[in-house]
């Protein structure tokens, strides 16, 4: 069985999209002829992990976990102090955090795992690399690693590197910028392939390099889900994930607002929190503080529990994004529950209306409260839609990933 290295600087018992995804290739790829073996960190004294998901990690697979200077731990400690019960950060340290990732960490704060990661992989014995960005450090050891033994490397991008529509991800001076652009150019012109999470990544790359270009979307596994439940008695939305203010509920809660004065037992519920957002300020400004429930970070397996007791489910595009696919989106689809996108048009409200997921709102309250009535109805009518969920299970997503390797390792 040939064997690809997969550099992931995140990986259990990291609790995040990017964790999630790599632990889904890993426990499945062996089903389509490719041994993986995981280059990882260590992830000591972190506050944002989830012990539980160490069990789903196959006892016989490879991870090497490579330590290095950890700025994101301590980066985590710093903006833990002064945070509230429902993940609200205090911007002083946020905004902090923010300065010194776009002034000095280039090409992001993991910069420091880069050197003793590729020392460690250049002995492993592998047929293929696959690199997995964020963050974009695991693009630059793969692509040494892939220099000095001759393997060949795919480079998956999660986010844009350059052009992002995000404000901790622009980059401050025409140097900045400069100095990114020649690591994104270096990376790409090394990679065999580059795979996006989106078809508006994939087009970036294939307009700017001459370069194979294939997307993979999201996924999720069906063996990640606890044993199926109904939804809960009473009609409940239900937000799971990070929010912020260019991921703002507000247009929601205001749009929700007006559908409670007619159906007052509706609830909505947020399952995480926000590191720049006052949420429970924003839900006593539209008078909603009996209706929302802050649940706060979980771990994963209850948050699945969760969005499978839901009614619908909500997603939230930025409305500046019109490029990146939210990574909970696909997760949503595995709970088998109707999807309520607050987005304008773009490419995860195709998705919503391609594969009939559920209502897109455009990101305005009355049109969130019309998109709400709507529910609402085909709820009370037993006519909910049905998501057709199978094109993003994590074998169909694995299966085109295992392809994939074997055209770039021949």
């Amino acid at each position: 069985m040939k064997r690809v290295l997969i550099v992931s600087y995140f990986f259990p018992p990291v609790s995040n999209m990017g964790s999630h995804r790599m632990l889904r290739f890993v426990r499945h790829l062996r089903e389509f002829g490719w041994e993986p073996v995981v280059l990882t960190t260590n992830f000591e004294g972190w506050a944002l992990v989830d012990e539980h998901l160490l069990a789903r990690v196959p006892e016989d697979i490879e991870v090497h976990r490579v330590a290095g200077v950890d700025l994101t731990g301590l980066w985590q400690k710093f903006g833990k102090r002064g945070r509230s019960e429902h993940g609200t950060a205090p911007a002083r340290s946020q905004g902090l955090t923010t300065f010194l990732n776009r002034w000095l960490m280039i090409p992001d704060k993991c910069f420091p795992w880069i050197g003793p990661a590729t020392r460690f992989a250049r002995d492993l014995k592998f047929d293929a690399i696959y690199s997995t960005s964020d963050p974009l450090s695991d693009h630059l050891v793969a692509r040494r690693v892939s220099r000095q033994t001759g393997a060949p490397f795919v480079a998956e991008f999660r986010d844009l590197w350059l052009g992002s529509p995000y404000f901790a991800r622009a980059h401050p001076t025409a140097l900045h910028r400069a100095w990114h652009a020649r690591l994104e150019r270096q990376v790409v012109n090394k990679a065999s392939v580059v795979v996006g999470l989106s078809r508006g990544i994939s087009d970036y790359f294939a307009k700017t390099y001459t370069k194979p270009v294939r997307t993979i979307y999201n996924c999720f596994d069906p063996e990640e889900y606890p044993t199926a439940t109904t939804a809960a008695g009473g009609f409940t939305i239900l937000y799971a994930g990070a929010l912020y203010s260019s991921r703002s509920p507000e247009p929601f809660l205001a749009g929700f607002a007006q559908f409670v004065k007619k159906h007052p037992d509706a609830r909505f519920v947020i399952v995480g929190g926000s590191s720049d957002l006052d949420l429970p300020s924003m839900i006593a400004k539209h008078q909603l503080t009996g209706h929302v429930e802050l649940v706060g970070r979980v771990a994963h397996e209850d948050a699945l529990r969760r969005m499978q007791s839901a009614t619908i489910l909500l997603a939230v595009q930025s409305p500046e994004d019109d490029v990146h696919v939210p990574g909970k989106l696909f997760e949503y689809i595995g709970a088998r529950r109707p999807l309520l996108a607050l987005s304008r048009p773009c490419e995860t409200a195709e998705l919503i209306t391609q594969y009939r997921l559920g209502w897109v709102a455009e990101p305005e309250p009355a049109a969130v409260a019309t998109r709400l009535d709507e529910a609402f109805q085909a709820w009370k009518s037993n006519t909910m839609p049905q998501p057709a969920a199978e094109r993003f299970s994590v074998r169909e997503t694995t299966r085109q990933l295992a392809a994939l390797l074997d055209e770039v390792a021949r």
